[in-house]
């Protein structure tokens, strides 16, 4: 194989990572969160225990990948004595499914290489990995050098496949994968090898990213290829990215009107998810975007999925004539 053709082949490697470009972002779009657990874009999240306090969103700034976004995460409230149950983390989870053919837990695990864009202070910071049962795991470190510091750099670490645990094929957590920017010594592990660690995400040379008011983090660019280099970030396309993303969070609509009755004399109707999803979703009602007549506007009162691709939805009562609207989010996240 010719060096020119094995570049090109390079190029259509499978990126396991979802919505690695950050331009997926259904539930925040470009609003500012503050709280652990949010998602500044579809399928990464961002966690935070400690004493300070911070910013995440989904910011415009081109990357050297040609992505329009990127995650930023911004200090400001500093804690600069890092705990024994301090943490902050970007995290991401991909689907057994998604990472099967990795081999993890088997004799033939295969090598892989996680490669990233990131902005931030100079220092030592680590990437943690674990199998859904959060007793496997492995730290890698990477630096920032002074000379990178606040700048795009891209950065790469390859990781042995681990050959032993259990690690789901399923529609399960396949491989959690979690960027540390504080890490007390409860989430601290030895680097450089697979261990029994769970909580381990970061080894002890950690940088405190949250001992200074105004640093920033950013993310961006994030690919996960099979084998010992990775290819060139390619932007995804945003319709298929956008689609994909669907199969863990999306938002619907549901309407009803005078004449749709179901059981029991209440409104109703029979909904169709746009993409079906990774599992029977959990439902939330965001707005109540129409009411009129004798609807409910604090509807729903129920909310029923019976498979991954179909609600069925009724309002509390039957009365009166007029037109209802909900906004609601369907979660099957990981």
């Amino acid at each position: 194989m010719t060096r020119a053709l094995e570049r090109g082949l390079k190029q259509f490697q499978k990126n396991y990572i979802l919505n690695g470009g950050m331009q997926v972002s259904q539930e925040n779009g470009s609003a500012v969160g503050t709280t652990s657990g949010g998602y500044p874009v579809d399928q990464f999240l961002v966690s935070n225990a400690d004493a300070g306090a911070i910013t995440w969103a989904q910011v415009a700034s081109l990357t050297p990948g040609g992505s329009p976004n990127r995650i930023r995460v911004a200090v400001t409230t500093a804690d600069t004595s890092v705990g024994a149950t301090d943490l902050l983390v970007i995290e991401t989870r991909l689907e057994g499914s998604r990472t099967v053919d990795l081999r993890l837990g088997q004799s033939n695990a295969k090598k892989f290489t996680l490669q990233f864009g990131v902005k931030a202070p100079a220092g030592t910071y680590c990437v943690g990995l674990r199998n859904a049962a959060a007793n496997r795991n492995f730290v890698a470190e990477y630096v920032i050098a002074a000379g990178e510091a606040n700048t795009d750099v891209i950065k790469s670490i390859v990781f042995d496949g681990d050959m032993s645990g259990v690690w789901l094929a399923d529609s399960n957590i396949g491989l959690m994968i979690d960027w540390s920017l504080m890490a007390g010594s409860n989430f601290q592990a030895t680097p450089n090898a697979w261990g029994s660690n769970g909580t381990g995400l970061a080894s002890s040379s950690q940088f405190n990213f949250m001992g200074t008011v105004g640093n920033v983090f950013e993310l961006f660019d994030v690919g996960l290829y099979e084998g010992t280099t990775a290819p060139a970030f390619q932007l995804p396309d945003f319709a298929s990215e956008i689609g994909i993303c669907k199969r863990y969070w999306q938002k619907i609509t549901v309407g009803l009107q005078n004449g749709s009755v179901v059981s029991g004399g209440a409104y109703g109707g029979l909904f169709n998810f746009p993409v079906a999803m990774r599992a029977v979703p959990t439902i939330a009602l965001i707005a109540n975007s129409i009411a009129g007549g004798g609807f409910p506007a604090t509807a729903p009162a129920q909310a029923i999925t019976t498979n991954y691709s179909t609600l069925a939805y009724k309002s509390a009562t039957a009365s009166g004539n007029g037109i209802w609207a909900d906004d609601l989010s369907l979660n099957a996240r990981l």
